[in-house]
């Protein structure tokens, strides 16, 4: 289940570019005005979260301090639908929220229908994608981020997406079959989590693989740490589609 959250920006101040961990923790915080069990299992948690958000979408002008914008929206995505639904009626029952010094209301939350795949599906990144790997090193493994350039990010994606979907529902997808080709370059990019920076990339990709892995990719994200803003994505020319005009859900 997928919902658009559009939100106006009440300081007239510039959002800074890191503001992605405050929106998890903001997002967190309104589950937990709705469903406190739910929220302490998910900040308890070591194991795998299965949602996502996309990074602020619309008319936002990127300026050196930070991004300028009145108005914007993002989406969040489960494949559980009493995720969504919480965070929703999180967000609608208390709709100010802060993101460090500026405040900001939530004006409106749409639903979207429930979205059927095939086997071939091209992706667009509403938030840049995660992936690492150990490497040697002289002084032992470490923690090496990787781009699409390289070949370990594809068989981690596809390795972090079946072992996801095995946690969720408990089985193993019917066909394993993935294959990936990327579509033109792709935006990287470097993004501060708690002090500590993850390079990370934007870009346009076809998956061919199961419907059902496509559709759980779709809808909890792909790669890491989906739960702080990566690994949302959009099918190609979705915002466009007839779809868009028949939403169902809430409205402020």
């Amino acid at each position: 289940m997928r919902a658009k959250i559009t939100v106006k920006k009440l300081t007239r101040r510039l959002l800074k570019f890191d503001y992605q961990y405050r929106m998890a923790a903001m997002l967190l915080g309104k589950l937990g005005d709705v469903n406190f069990e739910l929220a302490s299992e998910l900040h308890s948690s070591q194991d795998f979260k299965f949602y996502t958000f996309s990074w602020l979408q619309g008319e936002i002008r990127p300026t050196r301090s930070g991004l300028e914008f009145d108005e914007a929206y993002f989406i969040l995505s489960s494949p559980d639908p009493v995720f969504v639904r919480s965070f929703s009626e999180g967000l609608l029952q208390l709709p100010e929220f802060r993101l460090g010094s500026l405040d900001f209301i939530v004006t409106g939350i749409e639903i979207f229908p429930a979205r059927q795949f095939e086997k071939r599906a091209h992706f667009r990144t509403l938030s840049p994608i995660y992936l690492k790997t150990l490497r040697d090193s002289e002084n032992g493994p470490v923690v090496y981020d990787l781009y699409p350039d390289e070949g370990k990010f594809y068989e981690n994606l596809h390795t972090n997406l079946v072992e996801r979907f095995r946690a969720f529902y408990g089985k193993e997808p019917e066909d394993d079959h993935f294959d990936v080709v990327r579509r033109g370059k792709f935006e990287p990019k470097r993004v501060s989590i708690k002090g500590s920076f993850r390079r990370c990339s934007l870009f346009d990709f076809v998956v061919e693989a199961s419907p059902e892995l496509l559709k759980f990719g779709y809808e909890a994200g792909f790669g890491e740490k989906t739960a702080m803003g990566f690994g949302c994505g959009e099918i190609a020319g979705e915002r466009g589609e007839k779809e868009r005009a028949s939403l169902t859900g809430w409205m402020l």
